[in-house]
């Protein structure tokens, strides 16, 4: 059974697709009232899914200076993909052994990359849902991780990844790179399978550099705009 989406979860969608589009552009002070009148909620429900979204470091939040829409620079945006390349090439001994005999996590991952390829076949120029294109990958890179064992590092992931992936990437990629997404995560679930440590390196640095390039041009393309 599916969790009900809140008021609350709207909200925070709402703003969230807002930051992802320009309609609240990096730097922005976040007004709550004008978003109350907006949304045409109280402030309480506005006040909230903004808490979750300085969670998700997509907002910032000054004393005496109110909240803002978060600017995120190239440099950090490459330290982000620096990292994450560091964390899925120093465990993957460890999840290919975890892979190699647990059955629902290599269940879980093909599940996972079947109903994201199902999803962005639906996906259309004016419906593109990047939240749930969001999820699923999000899900999928934690699942390579949790093979590791190491709960550290998934909280880790779990830091590094909203504001950058949410706002910079299934928002504006084109149709063309969420298939490669899913190309790539299946060319590193068959390497897992295939229990082939140099295929899964070749395959894991291939999906992030391609990601780094997509996220490097969408950029480029905002700061020209």
């Amino acid at each position: 059974m599916s969790k009900k989406i809140t008021l609350v979860d709207q909200i925070y969608l709402n703003i969230k697709e807002d930051i992802g589009n320009k309609v609240l552009f990096p730097g922005q002070k976040i007004n709550v009232k004008e978003l109350s009148r907006k949304y045409e909620v109280s402030d309480t429900p506005v006040k909230q899914a903004l808490n979750r979204l300085i969670s998700d470091h997509m907002v910032i939040s000054v004393p005496n200076k109110g909240m803002s829409v978060r600017h995120v620079s190239i440099e950090e945006l490459d330290e982000v993909f620096d990292m994450r390349l560091m964390m899925d090439l120093y465990f993957m001994k460890d999840i290919l052994s975890t892979f190699s005999y647990n059955k629902i996590l290599q269940e879980q991952m093909r599940k996972n990359i079947q109903e994201h390829s199902a999803f962005v076949e639906k996906i259309t120029a004016d419906n593109h849902q990047s939240s749930t294109f969001y999820n699923y990958d999000s899900a999928f890179h934690e699942l390579y991780l949790t093979g590791s064992g190491n709960q550290k590092v998934i909280e880790t992931f779990r830091n590094l990844n909203p504001f950058m992936y949410s706002s910079y990437a299934y928002m504006q990629q084109p149709q063309l790179r969420n298939i490669e997404c899913i190309e790539e995560h299946q060319a590193i679930f068959d390497a897992i399978l295939r229990q082939n440590q140099d295929e899964l390196k070749t395959a894991i640095e291939n999906h992030i550099l391609n990601t780094k390039k997509t996220m490097h041009l969408i950029f480029k393309v905002n700061q020209i705009l």
